[in-house]
């Protein structure tokens, strides 16, 4: 199986070798905003010309600290929207044909409160879907604080097209949803493109190596199995735990 290891884009480069040396793809994640909307054109041309160089084949986890594209602040939301459409123009240009993202939606909003950001989420995300189309770039949306899997399918029906993806991801379904993962994939399956991997005590999101939580790992890989989904498989631990992690899981998935 192939395993993609996310890592941040300020840090990328210090990690190539680690990447090349142990057979992982990239899976460039875009956690400091400010750094990602002060990348020059050129560092990311040449960036672009050192994935090439090394074949890598990756996808990009968008922008998502302090933004909120469907908040009732307008101001956030216009920053939010230029950063996703900044995150397309590096995904692109790094050769990536998937950018996960995170919604913004929390559960604990009210009625009310839901309704007005569903129809902001209407309005302003249509501009991000026609650039990620134009750049051939698939949304994957990620269940984050999400309990339960309707609100994501909601959230893409309001999209124009069908082209919206999703990524789940096994930490966020073990601390922040009382549903299993077989839940979560049979409502999402035939529209996933990618899964963030790793684990935690089902309270806290640490970002432990698979095995070393309660995630059910073994209910997945079942559920991989069994599915015509074949999503992007990216390991969310410490980059010094990558290997032991990918270890753990070929020795569930290939049981």
């Amino acid at each position: 199986m192939e395993y993609h290891l996310s890592i941040p884009l300020s840090r990328i480069e210090e990690n190539i070798d680690f990447v090349t040396e142990n057979g992982f793809q990239p899976e460039v994640r875009m956690t400091d905003v400010d750094y990602m909307m002060g990348l020059k054109t050129d560092d990311l041309k040449r960036l672009g010309e050192v994935f090439e160089q090394n074949r890598f084949r990756p996808f990009t986890h968008g922008p998502f600290f302090g933004l909120d594209v469907a908040g009732i602040d307008r101001n956030i939301a216009e920053y939010s929207i230029r950063a996703l459409l900044h995150g397309l123009e590096i995904t692109s240009g790094l050769g990536g044909k998937v950018m996960v993202m995170h919604t913004g939606y929390l559960p604990q909003f009210s009625r009310g409160g839901r309704r007005h950001w569903f129809r902001n989420w209407a309005e302003r995300m249509p501009a991000v879907m026609e650039r990620a189309n134009s750049l051939g770039v698939t949304l994957a949306l990620e269940n984050t604080w999400d309990d339960r899997p309707e609100v994501l399918i909601h959230l893409a029906d309001l999209l124009p097209g069908h082209s919206v993806r999703f990524c789940i991801d096994t930490g966020h379904v073990n601390a922040f949803s009382r549903l299993h993962i077989s839940r979560w994939w049979n409502a999402l399956e035939g529209r996933i493109a990618a899964l963030h991997l790793h684990d935690n005590d089902g309270i806290s999101d640490d970002h432990l190596v698979p095995g070393r939580g309660t995630f059910d790992f073994s209910e997945l890989a079942k559920l991989m199995k069994e599915s015509k989904d074949r999503p992007l498989l990216d390991l969310e631990v410490d980059i010094p735990n990558a290997v032991l992690a990918r270890e753990v899981l070929d020795g569930i998935f290939n049981r």
